[in-house]
């Protein structure tokens, strides 16, 4: 008799905790995917740009700025410059160089190359897309790093005569690249864009 009311007590406390547990609605848990907060893009727009030590042509996004890059003295280097994206902390630094020998050129290729190699060992994969698609003006190639890396988008392009240009973006705080990912494909977006109106100066 009492090892009847034990059971009984046993299969009562079971029965309120799948009752507890949802278990007697006939519905199961399923966890939410992870999600980061909304960010409202702004319109696409672009503006004209050009310096005098730079030797090209292009449009910029209306919401970046470019910026000459100075060093701790205040000094410009020619051919150098920052574009910054001030709403999503996000700059791409580009450097221009006129090249007048071979032996130059193939340095130049060789110090993109090994800039974006410096990623390997965090890169999941490099892909290279050639630029001459996107400009028949703008002779190069793009590196898309996979990955949690410090910068996923690298690039250099040249007229294959004296002009040659390179650049890296990076965001200037420490993400993981799930969660930026919208900010990062709007961006490059613009900097497509920015390789596809670009003309040199003869």
């Amino acid at each position: 008799m009492l090892g009847n009311k034990v059971l009984r007590a046993v299969g009562l406390c079971v029965v309120l905790f799948l009752a507890a547990c949802g278990g007697g609605t006939g519905e199961s848990y399923v966890p939410k995917p992870k999600a980061y907060p909304r960010m409202d893009l702004p319109v696409k727009s672009y503006q004209p740009f050009t310096a005098a030590d730079l030797p090209m042509e292009l449009q910029l996004p209306a919401y970046a700025r470019m910026l000459a890059d100075t060093n701790a003295q205040g000094v410009h280097t020619p051919g150098w410059y920052n574009l910054h994206f001030p709403l999503f902390d996000v700059t791409l630094h580009m450097t221009y160089y006129e090249f007048k020998d071979w032996a130059f050129f193939d340095s130049l290729i060789y110090d993109t190359r090994k800039l974006v190699n410096k990623h390997l060992q965090k890169a999941d994969d490099i892909l290279e897309r050639p630029t001459s698609a996107l400009n028949p003006e703008a002779k190069g190639l793009i590196f898309s790093i996979q990955g949690n890396t410090a910068t996923n988008f690298n690039f250099y392009l040249t007229d294959s005569v004296k002009h040659f240009v390179r650049g890296a973006l990076y965001f200037n705080k420490r993400t993981e690249s799930d969660s930026v990912a919208p900010v990062f494909q709007f961006v490059e977006q613009d900097v497509y864009h920015m390789i596809k109106t670009l003309h040199w100066k003869k």
